[in-house]
């Protein structure tokens, strides 16, 4: 009987280490490497296809194709998965390579949310990152933004914005740039834009490997997607999370 109560407690708490330990979910994913008509197939699962408006261009990308933006976007719709409220909710991480042409508008829209402007990424044409929302009513600017030229022009760069609910960090190839307080922004969004909202601040240049997670991505996941891909990067943790949680609880 002791011996049966022991294995349960041993597999509860295995069960326990997992669930702590499971990685970050994605929710979307583009590759841009199989759009067919209008269509950006989302490859997490969720079904969180895009829809493209005035017509991207495909380019060569980081790892294989891309999408070029001018006056255009790809559309994805909020759904269960990929909530209204997900980046008020305070957990995420937003990952993407970015060549911008740092020319045009001068902030522009990598990704946005909508339709009232709110939770987006902005670059400069001096080369920075922002990220900014609606909070209480009011626009804030700079949630968390870096100094000018951490991008290049027409040049590709892995680029991450996560939160943990405590503060928002900005990646750049790899390395955190910058952080700043945490702070909630209005939710009730209905859809998303990569490439940004039709206006005065859309996006031009390149984006590639979009994805969005439910939950912060730990530092050295952010360098493996930057190094290997999301493909990648899913089937490790797919194959193994669990082999590696039931080692070191052995050891």
């Amino acid at each position: 009987m002791i011996r049966q109560l022991s294995i349960a407690a041993l597999c509860g708490f295995c069960l326990m280490l997992v669930a702590a330990k499971a990685p970050a979910e994605l929710v979307l994913y583009y590759s841009f490497d199989d759009i067919s008509g209008d269509t950006v197939p989302d490859s997490s699962g969720f079904g969180n296809d895009g829809t493209i408006e005035d017509d991207v261009e495909i380019v060569a990308g980081a790892e294989g194709d891309a999408v070029g933006f001018e006056g255009s976007r790809v559309k994805i719709l909020a759904s269960d998965s990929f909530t209204a409220g997900m980046f008020a909710e305070g957990v995420f991480s937003v990952s993407m390579w970015v060549s911008p042409a740092l020319a045009g508008n001068t902030w522009q829209q990598i990704f946005r949310a909508g339709p009232a402007p709110n939770d987006t990424l902005f670059v400069n044409n001096d080369g920075r990152l922002s990220w900014r929302g609606m909070v209480g009513g009011a626009w804030a600017g700079g949630m968390a933004e870096t100094a000018p030229a951490v991008l290049a022009a027409e040049t590709w760069a892995h680029a991450v914005v996560t939160s943990d609910g405590d503060k928002f960090t900005i990646y750049v190839g790899g390395e955190m740039i910058v952080d700043g307080a945490f702070q909630e922004t209005m939710g009730a969004n209905t859809e998303y834009a990569i490439g940004g909202f039709a206006g005065g601040e859309s996006y031009t240049g390149g984006v590639d490997e979009f994805a969005v997670f439910t939950d912060t991505l730990p530092d050295a996941d952010i360098v493996s997607i930057m190094d290997d891909g999301i493909g990648a990067y899913l089937a490790v943790e797919a194959d193994g999370k669990l082999a590696t949680q039931w080692g070191d609880l052995k050891d």
